[in-house]
């Protein structure tokens, strides 16, 4: 539901999973942080919707990440982000364990094409993708250092990726929030709504969960850790070499924090947030 509507309509349940996790520096995560290594967890949703079925956002990490980075000019994507995950961490497995089999996911919303986001996509052979259209058109073809530079693996995606993607244009939205922007009803049923918060990733998309225990709100990177839209406290200007826009990402921020402002009973999740995961799970392992 969009916060100023009653939801009518069908709520979806909700968990929050991750898929392997890579190391980075606390301090380039969080400006004036201690220069601390931390473990960045590669999250995804499971949403579960009463007539649609089970719907993923994002996939986390899998193994073919190593497959994907063995040879140059990829091999320095897994030089500079350590990559750790198990066969029985990626999202797949974790489904079957659970007693969904992969080729029961309907649809995954692909927030961005970041390695650490898409990298299970493959093994949901039924699944539609959702993904915003600027996204996918900014690394649709990129291969080599090109595609190194905007953090996208090629081998990581599905052959028939376009065949089976539904491209969206969020700025065509029928609805709007004051602090967010346009919204798309992604089953115009009021369950999930779509919203793009560039600047991590152009065409970067969040997800508004109409759930059974109240809203969520799934911001991808537009911010790592809770701090950064709580209280507005920036990541190093380091990371700046591998943002799309440090504008957009700064006016994407602003707008999730006015939203929190705004609406501080939505359960905020940003992707890669250790104490949000703990908070919904327990201290993972």
């Amino acid at each position: 539901m969009t916060p100023k509507q009653k939801q009518t309509g069908p709520l979806v349940s909700f968990e929050l999973k991750s898929a392997g996790y890579c190391t980075a520096s606390w301090h380039h995560a969080q400006k004036g942080a201690p220069k601390k290594t931390i473990r960045f967890y590669a999250t995804y949703a499971v949403i579960k919707h009463p007539k649609h079925g089970v719907i993923l956002f994002d996939t986390g990490y899998a193994k073919r990440f190593f497959s994907s980075t063995a040879n140059y000019p990829y091999k320095l994507y897994r030089a500079f982000t350590p990559v750790f995950i198990k066969p029985e961490e990626e999202a797949a497995a974790q489904l079957k364990a659970n007693g969904i089999q992969p080729e029961d996911v309907r649809y995954i919303i692909v927030s961005h094409f970041h390695a650490d986001h898409i990298g299970g996509l493959r093994d949901f052979p039924n699944a539609r993708f959702i993904c915003d259209r600027a996204a996918y058109n900014d690394i649709k073809g990129k291969s080599g250092f090109g595609a190194l530079k905007k953090g996208f693996l090629p081998a990581q995606m599905p052959e028939d990726f376009e065949e089976r993607s539904d491209f969206i244009d969020i700025e065509k939205g029928t609805s709007k929030d004051e602090h967010l922007g346009a919204l798309h009803d992604l089953l115009d049923d009021g369950s999930i709504f779509l919203t793009r918060l560039d600047g991590h990733a152009q065409g970067q998309l969040g997800a508004l969960l109409a759930t059974e225990n109240g809203q969520v709100f799934l911001i991808s990177d537009a911010a790592w850790l809770k701090p950064a839209y709580t209280d507005l406290k920036l990541p190093h200007p380091i990371v700046r070499l591998f943002f799309d826009s440090w504008a957009d990402y700064e006016a994407s921020l602003n707008r999730v924090h006015n939203f929190h402002k705004a609406h501080p009973d939505t359960l905020i999740i940003p992707c890669h947030c250790l104490d949000t995961l703990t908070a919904l799970n327990g201290s993972p392992s």
